[in-house]
């Protein structure tokens, strides 16, 4: 971990294939509600929304990110998050202050998110088309993980954003 900030690539792309998927797919019932739970379970969100949309892709998750990544998510996502969550929702005196932190976040993690397509599109992720879907849902997923053991709440909330990405990737509701 770098003390100071890494110059970002002057090539960014914010408004990508990845993006585009993450706000569809977060849209999609019960998708929300549960990359939070991981994401209160220690998961990172990018990593899961990445290894869903190779999945569509029909690509291999590995799970390893650039350090760039990290950093960001740590140094400046991570930060605007946790000052969010600092603030209390229902003070009237902190609310345009606590919507304002949030903007910035969902900003932040748009950067994470094009930083991580970025880092994506230079690996060339491995074609997995010899599985079904919903497999390769699971083992991209179970590649995001941040530890190799996960407890049966964790496998549970693994399964249904399994399902929902196969709903979604066949155009179907979720509910």
């Amino acid at each position: 971990m770098q003390d100071t900030p890494e110059q970002l690539p002057t090539d960014l792309q914010a408004d990508n294939p990845l993006w585009h998927f993450a706000l569809a797919f977060w849209n999609f019932p019960g998708v929300e509600s549960t990359c939070l739970e991981l994401q209160r379970k220690g998961w990172s969100v990018t990593q899961i929304l990445s290894a869903c949309w190779l999945t569509i892709s029909g690509q291999k998750y590995i799970g390893n990110e650039s350090d760039t990544v990290t950093e960001w998510r740590t140094h400046v996502t991570g930060s605007l998050r946790l000052a969010r969550q600092f603030i209390p929702r229902d003070d009237p005196d902190t609310a345009e202050l606590r919507a304002s932190i949030a903007r910035n976040e969902l900003e932040a993690e748009r950067i994470e998110l094009a930083l991580t397509y970025q880092s994506l599109a230079n690996a060339r992720p491995d074609n997995a088309s010899r599985q079904g879907s919903e497999h390769l849902a699971r083992t991209n997923l179970g590649a995001a993980a941040p530890e190799a053991t996960m407890d049966m709440e964790t496998g549970q909330l693994l399964d249904a954003l399994a399902k929902g990405l196969a709903s979604f990737s066949s155009g179907t509701s979720g509910a």
